[in-house]
This record gives structure tokens, sequence and C-alpha cells, in this order.
């Protein structure tokens, strides 16, 4: 079953944001250790008021357990999205925070897709994809788009099954990814 998240996933839904972000999720909270991290991922997942707020999350459960998250927004809410991250990154790290741009002005953008290790080659990922993108649908959203690590040729060829298209190579605290596009609005979707 795919469903929205809910506040008490945040448990089960930070280890997949931790294993799909991995050290970025130091420059997220401005902290140290992945146990420090994890702490403030679990705030975010929990606030109402965040880009990885549960609002923004579909999970994949499967006998209770939530084993995927797929994190999704509207750019054009990214800077009320990001505003207290950016004060507790600034807080932990004592350096002023900023965030690169990761998507075009207007785009629905996955932030993040993450299954659990025991579960992926299923199908999941793919679920997941086609959920969030009958959610934009239904939603109305016209452009879902997502970066992809140049160095993870699996997961582009995930997105790409999925009818994700190259745009361009976007930088991201200093590395390449290739940016995707999927113009909803032109493909009918199938979950």
């Amino acid at each position: 079953m795919i469903r929205l998240a809910k506040k008490e996933d945040a448990k089960q839904i930070v280890p997949l944001i931790v294993q799909a972000i991995e050290d970025i999720a130091f420059m997220l909270t401005g902290t140290k250790t992945y146990e420090e991290a994890e702490k403030l991922l679990k705030y975010y997942v929990q606030s109402e008021n965040n880009r990885l707020s549960y609002h923004n999350c579909l999970v994949k459960v499967y006998e209770g357990q939530v084993i995927g998250v797929i994190i999704a927004y509207h750019v054009s809410e990214l800077a009320k999205l990001d505003q207290e991250m950016l004060e507790i990154i600034s807080r932990n790290a004592k350096k002023d925070a900023k965030v690169d741009k990761e998507a075009e002005e207007g785009d629905f953008y996955i932030d993040t897709v993450s299954v659990n290790p025991e579960y992926q080659g299923l199908g999941i990922g793919t679920e997941l994809l086609n959920g969030l993108l009958e959610h934009a649908k239904t939603i109305g959203v016209k452009r879902v788009s997502l970066n992809v690590d140049q160095d993870k040729p699996a997961a582009r060829r995930l997105y790409e099954k999925v009818g994700f298209g190259y745009e361009k190579v976007q930088q991201i605290m200093g590395k390449p990814y290739d940016y995707l596009v999927f113009p909803v609005i032109e493909r009918n979707i199938r979950i």
C-alpha cells in the first residue's frame, strides 16, 4: 500500500532518508554525527512546514512497516519550507547556511526516493514513483523533476523506465547531477 505519510512514520522514514542522502544529512542539519543528524531529521519529518515534512512524503507500507519513501514538493514553496531548517543549520554549524538550487521554479521536485535494502529489486521504487506521479497529476502539477547522481546508473534507469527524461546537468554542492523531468500533463499514468 502506498499512502501519504503520517507524523508517527518519522522513526521509520529517517533511516530511509539517511540511506538516500548519506553525508548530505550533515549539511541539512549542521551536525557532525549520524546520531545528531538523525534526531534533527526526525524533527524535520514530524514538522508541519519543512521540505522533509511528512506532508511531503508518500510511503510504501508492507506488513505494517514503512519500507519505502518518496519526498516531493513544489519548488515555489521552498523558501518557506527551508526557513526553519536554515536557521537550525546556521545555529548548529555556527555560520550562515544556504542550500544550493536543486530544481527549476514551477517544478514539483522529487527530493528523495529510498527503499529499504531488504526490499530493493521488487519494483517498490517504481511503485513509489508512479504513486507520486499520480498524486502530482491529481493536484494539477504540470512538470515533475529530480536529480540523479551521475554515479548511480541503476537509479537513472529506474527513473527513465518510469518516463523521466534528461534535461541538463545540475551542480549541487559542487557535484554534477543529471536533472530529469517528467511532463505529467502529457502522459497517461497507470499504477
